[in-house]
């Protein structure tokens, strides 16, 4: 029993799709109604609204901020540098700027991109890929792309392979229609009428803004009385005045909140509210509205980002079919056609990752990989450890016949020492180790008045007065008494560092 494998739903046997010989027209039931003689250019009036044009860029940028990368398809040498010949070449054109212009498929069905080569040095390159304007193209019952010209305005001419890329886009998620059908089919409505209620709030403000001037005169009809008083209501500069006998009651209805400017401004909003809804799938980001919790904005976010890597993961598919494929195709017969991909993955909180480490280092555990702390982190990290002093025993008692120290009290010196944590050793570097270490709590407190005073100071004599006055007033005695101990240190480490030379010479 054998399987049907001819397509046998297509376009040329479906009865409400229309086509002049062998070129289609779109099946968008707007572009049927209002689109006229402009056709798909009807969209551009769409983005004259300037939230329309806002939610739009959104919608496109979401997708061209992300960073993108290719990934090989094969663990072949030849994938491999399939792969990064892709990436190459897709650097060099401005990769975010063809992926913007692909994106304008979501507001008119679909997008088309011209792609320039160059044969360079044995290897075909894309040195460019520029993106044409929709109304220039025509699409055959086949799904063949037409190009018009000014020889052929309605049927177009063929195009040649591995020329033009196609982006295609849908909202009635079909592929019968090779024109696609984009969300300018339904925001062309709320655009519309925005423009209606604009146009009537512009015109109830000129009528309301300043009152009409009611001028009346006695006697009956008199026309060269009524112009004369028309006449000096207008001199006083108001378009907006009557005339009539003192006996003919005219009364001035006046619109209620302003002439109905509540009204129009509530709906403008709604329709503000309505274009989002079908751009971003969501309001919050672009209408703050009375019920912007942040939770309920991140919801909203949320989706907005699904929907920005659908159109990332549509437009990664096109690409690996058309352009993708033809750089392999024509520079590495055999390779795998290697992916083109966005991240959308969301940066981790740093401040609740050092949390759960720091409950697990409490609990005795630690990272297995030293490298755990620098890829998390980021930076240099190395392990601390606890150290004293050269020479000194840690389980010692604070001696008590040090110079001007009591029963019970340490010297600045040995608080000094408790207080700093420094590499042992007694070799030169491994001194002035020390000594950088010990000293950097009050080199630090030195450091922090100078700046203070510096930034205190409102003139160089300001300042040099300012400094003087520290210089006597900063305490010394700690740091000089450690550099001190520290010269003494070092004179007795050399002096042991020569009898040690003279006693492995058998001097």
């Amino acid at each position: 029993m054998g399987v049907e494998v001819r397509e046998i739903a297509t376009i040329k046997t479906d009865p409400i799709v229309s086509a002049f010989q062998d070129v289609l027209e779109p099946t968008d039931e707007t572009l049927k109604a209002r689109g006229g003689g402009k056709g798909i250019e009807l969209y551009d009036e769409i983005r004259r609204d300037p939230h329309a044009f806002s939610v739009l860029q959104k919608r496109k940028l979401e997708v061209c901020s992300r960073e993108w990368n290719v990934f090989e398809a094969g663990k072949r040498l030849i994938d491999k540098k399939a792969a990064l010949l892709v990436s190459t070449q897709l650097k060099s054109i401005n990769f975010d700027m063809l992926t913007r212009g692909l994106m304008g498929a979501v507001l008119k069905g679909y997008a088309v991109a011209e792609v320039m080569w160059a044969n360079i040095d044995g290897v075909w390159t894309v040195i460019a890929v520029k993106v044409r304007r929709q109304g220039r193209f025509r699409f055959t019952v086949d799904g063949e792309l037409r190009l018009l010209t000014k020889d052929t305005t309605y049927e177009g001419i063929p195009v040649p392979d591995r020329k033009f890329i196609v982006h295609r886009h849908s909202i009635d998620d079909d592929d019968d229609d090779p024109y696609g059908i984009g969300v300018g089919s339904v925001l062309y409505w709320p655009a519309w009428f925005k423009r209606q209620v604009l146009a009537n709030w512009l015109r109830a403000t000129e009528r309301f803004a300043s009152p009409t001037v009611d001028m009346s005169y006695q006697g009956e009809f008199d026309e060269t009385k009524q112009k004369q008083a028309l006449a000096a209501a207008r001199s006083l500069g108001v378009d907006g005045a009557i005339a009539h006998p003192d006996n003919v009651v005219v009364q001035l209805l006046e619109a209620k909140a302003g002439g109905g400017g509540d009204v129009l401004e509530a709906m403008s909003r709604y329709l503000d509210e309505l274009m989002s809804e079908a751009v971003l799938g969501e309001t919050l980001s672009t209408n703050s509205g009375e019920r912007g919790a942040r939770s309920l904005g991140e919801i909203h976010n949320q989706v907005r980002i699904a929907i920005a890597k659908a159109d990332a993961d549509l437009i990664s598919y096109t690409l690996k079919k058309t352009l993708v494929q033809w750089i392999v195709e024509l520079n590495m017969p055999g390779a795998q056609v290697p992916d083109v991909w966005r991240d959308f993955a969301e940066a981790e909180d740093i401040d609740k990752r050092s949390e759960r480490d720091k409950r697990i280092s409490d609990m005795g555990y630690e990272p297995k990989d030293t490298k755990y702390l620098d890829d998390t982190y980021g930076g240099e990290w190395v392990k601390k450890t606890t150290a004293t002093p050269a020479g000194t025993d840690p389980n010692a008692a604070a001696p008590t016949d040090a110079p001007g120290a009591t029963a019970g009290e340490t010297s600045a010196l040995d608080k000094l020492f408790a207080d700093r944590q420094a590499p042992a050793g007694d070799d030169p570097d491994s001194l002035a180790d020390q000594l950088e270490v010990m000293a950097a709590t009050d080199v630090d407190k030195m450091i922090e008045a100078i700046r203070a005073e510096v930034d205190a100071a409102v003139s160089y004599d300001d300042l040099s007065a300012r400094l003087l006055r520290l210089g006597s007033e900063i305490g010394v005695d700690d740091l000089g008494m450690l550099m001190e101990q520290a010269s003494i240190a070092a004179e007795l480490s050399g002096r042991a560092s020569v009898i040690d030379e003279g006693g492995a010479r058998g001097d």
